[in-house]
């Protein structure tokens, strides 16, 4: 995977756990949140394929905020941080809860985000459960393990007040990366000794390498 898209993002010199930045407009500060989840969108419903992930995590290792506030103003941050999500509660340990931003009326935010690959680790997890057309169920586990970089961004206008805590929720859905592959592929997957339909670069690879060219389409943030 490339991180291109990344490089061009890194605007701002990371001091601690944010960076020195451009601040043109917005008078006061408010406090910034960032986590993530997963949605499941339906784009594979209609009875074509019973596949629903509810759980896991990504797990972090560098976050960019690009903003830009009513009246032409800019703001960017960086966060340097190995942080892992949790899809099912929003928690990220450690918290990614402290990063500081002028208060004002945005009018789009992008979040810029690396994936952690410093081992064998997997940088992403979903759990969820696969349902075959003979209606038999298994346990389905996505790994993912490279430095991918996602960029999430949102057009909707958020005004924040001075002092407000605000949060930036990154939203990934499976429904999509999953939309590419075929119910027969699914339904004639290898199961491992535990019962679970594996998706990684070892297991299922054909699958996975499907999904995996999919990871960036349809990523959001999701500012409020």
């Amino acid at each position: 995977m490339k991180n291109s898209l990344f490089t061009l993002m890194l605007i701002a010199i990371t001091i601690a756990f944010t960076s020195c930045s451009k601040d043109d407009a917005g008078s006061g500060n408010a406090t910034l949140k960032i986590t993530a989840g997963i949605t499941n969108s339906g784009l594979r419903a209609m009875g074509v394929v019973d596949l629903n992930f509810n759980s896991g995590y990504v797990w972090v290792r560098e976050i960019v905020f690009d903003g830009s506030i009513d009246g032409g103003g800019s703001v960017s941050r960086t966060v340097e941080r190995f942080s892992k999500i949790d899809f099912a509660t929003g928690v990220a340990t450690p918290s990614l809860d402290d990063v500081i931003i002028p208060a004002g009326t945005y009018n789009y935010v992008n979040l810029g985000i690396e994936l952690r690959d410093e081992d064998t680790q997997p940088a992403i997890i979903l759990d969820g459960t696969y349902t075959r057309t003979d209606n038999t169920t298994s346990p389905i586990q996505f790994r993912f393990n490279s430095g991918e970089v996602f960029e999430a961004e949102t057009s909707q206008q958020v005004t924040v007040n001075e002092d407000e805590e605000v949060l930036a929720r990154i939203v990934f859905d499976p429904d999509v990366w999953f939309s590419v592959v075929s119910t027969d592929a699914l339904d004639n997957a290898t199961v491992n000794n535990d019962g679970v339909i594996v998706i990684s670069e070892d297991s299922n690879s054909a699958i996975f390498d499907l999904v995996a060219d999919r990871l960036d389409v349809s990523t959001q943030s999701v500012f409020e």
